[in-house]
């Protein structure tokens, strides 16, 4: 019996308008893994490519040999979607296009224009599509991440334990789809866990590794305890909310059941902005604290500031920055991000009422790079702000202080390679031509032309048809508008987001692609 020929791909256009992959950077996507998982390897054949890691699939005959195209990708990526689609429909007409991810649930009308079927659940969504669509016995009797389809060379594996957010913060994507917060079982965790077993780390992608019922957490260490005393795995780390912070004993547990360090959304030291990103939960411990009880309970800390220049001047920021390069007790933070108001969050639909937004914004201009909206400074000021942000903003000097200083104060206390990792963004300030953004701003002419100013920004060279197209799949290289000439919200995204509800529909089959599906059904 043939097997179905299955294609994953997780689209991804880099921020800097080149096109190259990140295969070292931590941490990587699992959801081409996950989505593997919905099928029965002994009727599937599958193929997986994560642009992200590997660079964009540019072996485009890649694209004529599937009979299923599954895509997915972050918010920035539908554009790259799209034109995978194109490529795919253009070299082999008969194969069907499936795409999910958060703007399927988002923008299930737009992407129906483009896309076969827009799948809005997860991925037991995908394996009830493949079993109606195929027969049941292509649908994995059990629906695991296919982890052993990852690199094997690479020291961190990746699983997750939950899935959603218990929080809504005002710029996350989970508050614009707002699904429940849901725990998976603890035999899928295991599952997962006995696939990556070797691994220096284990690092759960979770929204947050300590959301749900406090039990649920501690039967997930408990099992992590197991496989770290076993000498199973060599450690884990994870993404927790602020709120683990706050009893000493969560950390204690952590650190025995091997754990090794976590990302914790930190966003701002300043309470009145965490006040505006709707992050209560921070505002129970203060940030720098929670930086300082993780390094002194022997696990590393890394998180992220968030600046949005239409609340904060410039000058707050670089003080904040300068502020924690002073300190020796804090890890400096992993990257620095404008706040992105991702289509269907809160924050873009007070931006959207308020007309704030700039004209001409694209989707992919939702970088964090590219100023969006107005701002207290002058655009130039911001934009020279966001030109610097991939490199170092405190210069080589302060870096090498206050790398110094960390090593100095946590050498007895954290294990050397947790204090490797600790000291990483002090290393990418000293050796910014090594980091994964640096490394790709230094790619050539393609990337020089960044103005960082949204309505002028370059679209890069994904957006250049690789072969010829027919005139309707040509439009599919398009960028997708978010605001038009005079800054309101473009007439594509109206049916979706117009009305400023959260829209959600069932598995779509729209009228004019009906052949090629009845071409499957025999």
């Amino acid at each position: 019996m043939r097997k179905l020929r299955v294609q994953i791909v997780n689209g991804y256009s880099d921020n800097n308008r080149g096109a190259r992959g990140n295969p070292f950077f931590v941490p990587q996507s699992i959801a081409p893994l996950a989505l593997a998982g919905a099928f029965d390897p002994a009727h599937c054949e599958l193929r997986v490519h994560c642009e992200f890691r590997s660079g964009p699939l540019e072996d485009l005959q890649t694209l004529a040999w599937p009979q299923l195209l599954v895509l997915t990708g972050l918010n920035s990526a539908l554009d790259r979607m799209k034109q995978l689609c194109a490529y795919a429909k253009s070299l082999n007409p008969g194969v069907v296009v499936v795409m999910g991810g958060p703007l399927a649930r988002v923008l299930p009308r737009l992407c129906a224009r483009y896309f076969d079927i827009v799948l809005d659940g997860d991925v037991e969504a995908l394996a009830e599509l493949v079993a109606g669509l195929y027969g049941p016995e292509l649908r994995a009797e059990t629906v695991t991440p296919r982890l052993d389809l990852a690199p094997r060379w690479h020291p961190v594996g990746y699983a997750e334990a939950s899935r959603n957010c218990n929080f809504a913060c005002s710029f996350c994507a989970m508050a614009a789809e707002g699904r429940p917060y849901q725990s998976l079982t603890l035999r899928q965790v295991r599952a997962q866990l006995e696939q990556l077993q070797g691994k220096q780390c284990v690092m759960f992608l979770d929204q947050n590794f300590f959301g749900g019922a406090r039990s649920e957490v501690e039967a997930r260490m408990g099992l992590l305890r197991e496989f770290h005393e076993g000498g199973r795995i060599k450690g884990w780390a994870a993404l927790v909310t602020s709120d683990f912070f706050i009893k000493d004993e969560w950390l204690q547990r952590a650190r025995q059941s091997g754990c090794i360090g976590f990302f914790s959304g930190v966003e701002s030291l300043d309470d009145e902005q965490l006040r505006r990103y709707d992050k209560k939960q921070n505002l129970r411990l203060p940030g720098a604290e929670r930086i300082a009880r993780c390094l002194e309970s022997g696990m590393t800390f890394h998180y992220g500031l968030i600046f949005d220049p239409r609340e904060r001047p410039v000058a707050a920021l670089r003080a904040e920055v300068e502020a924690i390069a002073a300190n020796p007790a804090l890890t400096l933070p992993s990257f620095v991000s404008l706040a992105i108001p991702l289509l269907g969050t809160p924050m873009f639909k007070r931006l959207l009422a308020e007309q704030a937004l700039l004209p001409g914004v694209k989707l992919r201009d939702m970088d964090g790079r590219s100023l969006l909206t107005e701002s207290l400074d002058a655009p130039d000021e911001v934009c020279q702000l966001l030109a610097e942000m991939d490199f170092c903003m405190i210069g080589a000097a302060r870096a090498r202080r206050h790398a110094v200083g960390l090593w100095r104060r946590y050498r007895r206390t954290l294990p050397a390679r947790d204090l490797l990792s600790a000291l990483g963004p002090d290393l990418a300030c000293l050796l910014p031509r090594l980091s994964t953004a640096a490394r790709e701003a230094h790619l050539g002419p393609a990337t020089a032309r960044r103005t960082h100013y949204g309505p002028s920004e370059p679209l890069g060279t994904l957006y250049q048809p690789r072969i010829a197209l027919a005139a309707h799949y040509q439009a599919f290289f398009e960028p997708t508008r978010v605001t038009d000439a005079e800054g309101e919200l473009h007439e594509d995204l109206q049916p979706d987001l117009g009305s400023g509800m959260a829209i959600e529909t069932p598995v779509q089959f729209p009228g004019e692609r009906q052949r090629s599906l009845a071409m499957i059904r025999g």
